[in-house]
């Protein structure tokens, strides 16, 4: 899990750098935000609630 919040942490500052465009930055984020939403699902299941989801938009706030 962690290694992929770092790497969204990376996205998110070359996004707010301007080295990368929006639709790219989303394009790089996609697979670790599915990673993360999985594991959420997975703790979520385990305690016996709903997850929550994380989007793009969410993140790069």
């Amino acid at each position: 899990m962690n290694e992929h919040t770092n790497e969204l942490h990376k996205i998110k500052m070359w996004l707010r750098l301007g080295a990368i465009s929006y639709e790219k930055a989303k394009e790089l984020a996609i697979l670790h935000l599915e990673a993360l939403n999985e594991m959420a699902a997975k703790i979520a299941k385990k305690h016996g609630i709903k997850p929550r989801k994380i989007t793009f938009s969410a993140f790069m706030r």
